[in-house]
């Protein structure tokens, strides 16, 4: 026991174990708070599911596949990067051309149209010195860049999301499972105390205590199988689905023996986190931005070619080039101060988002960790000795060596062992789903 961990330790006290049932309450309801937006937020199925996902069991791969093809989110911010790479194009292409045709010297407005003296016939295109079309279509590139890291970035935190609603369905189910079984040790108990009551041998209040027992079960079991339906809405509308569809029973998750290194995680967020690339490339597109405002002291080209017609030279041709004139200077000069202060923003977010990065890893991975060891000590050692203790207990009831109420504090001990075991899975879960977002891909 003294290798054990902190929080382990002091789960082995008898008014520790009483209290693991209002615990485990408590963290179903407190996940349920947390996810409850998603049942208001997310709309109706977007598409069939696989027959995988209705019935039987199901594994955390499948759901998050569903939810990277129907997740009404993602599905958005994918068709938002799409907006915007169509608009690189739109930001490298000069205006429309202008066609103008004239007619003059008519001699009466009824013959404007057919009979005038002179005619013109000019096409004239306007459009911003050459530069300035290389670097728009350069922060156009860098918008949709940053649109396509906003993208991956709602990937991660939608499948992290739906990575926790899964562990708490699975909490909820082993709960129920847990619950189910102890129900049945606990009408054994009754069943045996009855017995020593009726052969003179035990007291009444035995049974009645057993009886008692029994019933905060059942009652216990209601409120986890309402908890369990609203995990299961949780996750069928993230998955893009109707709140009240299917869904099997889910399979463990199979993360537990996750090999954490923190320098090899840092180095993954610092690298591949969508946050930050987005910030650096927020920090580029400035760079640029400025660029493009120093180019609004260039001028703007016209073009401009017209062919002439009339009855003493014949057919004549033109060619007009045009520039327009940046006298008010100020104006491109605030520009230019503009941007210089939207890139030291940039920069500045940039630091921020990458020291935010580092800590919010820290804080992520202690806690993974933690829990990861806390499930490693329930396994191996809690556990067994609680199953083995409720063993020892029954046989001295049975034989008269030992009171009921030995009986009944092993038999919650094993109960809060075993609950919390799950607990600390589900939270590992959860824990590992938050490093995924941070280090930006899967663990």
């Amino acid at each position: 026991m003294k290798d054990l961990p902190r929080d382990a330790a002091r789960c082995d006290h008898p008014r520790k174990r009483l209290e693991v049932k209002s615990r485990s309450r408590i963290m179903l309801r407190t996940a349920l708070g947390a996810f409850l937006p998603v049942l208001i937020l997310a709309p109706a199925a977007q598409a069939q599911p696989p027959d995988t996902i209705l019935s039987g069991t199901i594994d955390l791969q499948q759901v998050l596949e569903a939810v990277r093809r129907d997740n009404p989110e993602i599905l958005a911010a994918h068709k938002r990067w799409e907006a915007g790479q169509r608009r690189i194009a739109q930001a490298a292409t000069p205006d429309q051309p202008r066609l103008d045709v004239e007619r003059m010297y008519a001699p009466s407005l009824s013959d404007m149209i057919g009979k005038p003296d002179e005619k013109a016939i000019s096409i004239t295109q306007e459009m911003p010195f050459p530069t300035v079309l290389y670097l728009r279509r350069g922060l156009a590139a860098k918008d949709a860049a940053m649109r396509e890291q906003s993208y991956r970035a709602k990937v991660l935190e939608v499948c992290a999301r739906a990575r926790a609603a899964y562990a708490m369905l699975f909490l909820a189910e082993k709960s129920l499972f847990i619950y189910d079984e102890s129900v049945g040790i606990m009408r054994r108990f009754s069943r045996v105390a009855e017995s020593k009551v009726s052969s003179g041998r035990g007291r009444q209040s035995d049974a009645l205590k057993a009886q008692v027992e029994l019933t905060k079960m059942l009652n216990m079991r209601v409120t986890l199988e309402q908890e369990r339906e609203a995990f299961q809405a949780m996750l069928n509308a993230l998955m893009g689905r109707d709140a009240g569809a299917v869904l099997g029973a889910p399979q463990e998750p199979p993360s537990a023996a996750v090999v954490l290194n923190a320098a090899d995680l840092e180095a993954s967020a610092l690298s591949a986190r969508p946050e930050l690339r987005e910030a650096l490339l927020a920090s580029q597109r400035a760079d640029q931005s400025l660029s493009l405002a120093r180019s609004e002291f260039l001028p703007d080209l016209m073009i401009q070619h017209r062919r002439r017609s009339d009855p003493m030279r014949g057919s004549t041709y033109d060619a007009i080039l045009g520039l327009s004139l940046p006298l008010w200077f100020w104006k491109p000069a605030a520009m230019v101060r503009e941007a210089k202060s939207e890139r030291e923003t940039a920069q500045a977010e940039l630091n921020a988002a990458r020291l935010s990065a580092q800590a919010d890893l820290k804080t992520a991975w202690s806690r993974a960790r933690a829990a990861q060891r806390l499930l490693e000590a329930y396994r191996t050692t809690l556990l067994p000795q609680a199953e083995e203790s409720l063993k020892v207990a029954e046989s001295g009831y049975q034989s008269d060596k030992t009171g009921f109420l030995d009986l009944l504090d092993a038999q919650r001990s094993l109960l809060g062992f075993r609950l919390e075991y799950y607990q600390y899975m589900a939270d590992f879960e959860r824990r590992l789903a938050e490093l995924e977002r941070i280090v930006g891909r899967e663990l």
